[in-house]
Protein backbone atom coordinates (compact mmCIF):
# COMPACT_ATOMS: atom_id res chain seq x y z
CA UNK A 1 0.00 0.00 0.00
CA UNK A 2 1.71 3.30 -0.86
CA UNK A 3 2.00 5.76 1.69
CA UNK A 4 2.41 10.18 1.37
CA UNK A 5 3.24 12.00 4.09
CA UNK A 6 1.43 15.61 4.01
CA UNK A 7 2.20 18.88 6.10
CA UNK A 8 -0.88 20.59 6.86
CA UNK A 9 1.07 23.64 8.50
CA UNK A 10 3.04 24.31 4.78
CA UNK A 11 1.16 22.06 2.35
CA UNK A 12 4.42 20.00 1.59
CA UNK A 13 3.74 16.21 1.03
CA UNK A 14 5.91 13.53 -0.77
CA UNK A 15 7.07 13.85 -4.17
CA UNK A 16 6.52 10.02 -4.58
CA UNK A 17 5.03 7.99 -2.38
CA UNK A 18 6.40 5.43 -0.28
CA UNK A 19 5.86 1.32 -0.10
CA UNK A 20 6.37 1.22 3.56
CA UNK A 21 4.65 3.59 6.18
CA UNK A 22 7.93 3.65 8.62
CA UNK A 23 9.57 5.19 5.53
CA UNK A 24 6.89 8.22 5.10
CA UNK A 25 7.40 8.18 9.00
CA UNK A 26 10.82 8.87 8.87
CA UNK A 27 10.21 11.94 5.78
CA UNK A 28 7.57 13.25 8.56
CA UNK A 29 10.24 13.55 11.17
CA UNK A 30 12.97 14.49 8.67
CA UNK A 31 10.73 17.78 7.06
CA UNK A 32 9.34 18.63 10.90
CA UNK A 33 13.36 19.24 11.94
CA UNK A 34 14.37 20.76 9.08
CA UNK A 35 11.31 22.78 7.81
CA UNK A 36 9.87 23.40 10.93
CA UNK A 37 12.86 23.78 13.72
CA UNK A 38 11.27 20.69 15.01
CA UNK A 39 7.77 22.21 16.24
CA UNK A 40 5.02 19.56 17.16
CA UNK A 41 3.07 18.42 13.68
CA UNK A 42 -0.54 20.73 13.24
CA UNK A 43 -3.89 19.61 13.27
CA UNK A 44 -3.93 16.96 10.22
CA UNK A 45 -0.15 16.91 9.31
CA UNK A 46 0.42 12.84 8.65
CA UNK A 47 0.70 9.77 6.43
CA UNK A 48 -1.56 9.33 4.30
CA UNK A 49 -2.37 5.89 2.63
CA UNK A 50 -2.96 6.64 -1.38
CA UNK A 51 -5.47 5.25 -3.94
CA UNK A 52 -4.84 3.47 -6.95
CA UNK A 53 -5.00 5.56 -9.99
CA UNK A 54 -7.38 4.49 -12.05
CA UNK A 55 -9.33 3.02 -9.80
CA UNK A 56 -12.74 4.79 -10.57
CA UNK A 57 -12.69 5.31 -14.12
CA UNK A 58 -12.55 1.08 -14.24
CA UNK A 59 -15.48 1.23 -11.54
CA UNK A 60 -17.33 3.63 -13.89
CA UNK A 61 -16.76 0.99 -16.93
CA UNK A 62 -18.04 -1.69 -14.90
CA UNK A 63 -21.37 0.38 -14.34
CA UNK A 64 -21.05 1.26 -17.38
CA UNK A 65 -21.59 -2.35 -18.82
CA UNK A 66 -23.88 -3.76 -15.95
CA UNK A 67 -26.34 -1.24 -16.72
CA UNK A 68 -25.94 -1.96 -20.69
CA UNK A 69 -26.43 -5.87 -20.03
CA UNK A 70 -29.73 -4.18 -17.45
CA UNK A 71 -31.22 -2.77 -20.58
CA UNK A 72 -30.86 -5.48 -23.13
CA UNK A 73 -31.94 -7.85 -20.80
CA UNK A 74 -35.08 -5.83 -19.42
CA UNK A 75 -35.83 -5.52 -23.45
CA UNK A 76 -35.60 -8.81 -24.24
CA UNK A 77 -37.73 -9.84 -21.03
CA UNK A 78 -40.70 -7.52 -22.60
CA UNK A 79 -40.82 -9.33 -25.38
Amino acid sequence: MPYVYWCAQCQARSEEPHDRRDDADDQRAEHRATEHGGLTPAAGDGVRVVRAQGRYSCSGSLLFVLFLLAAVLANCWGR
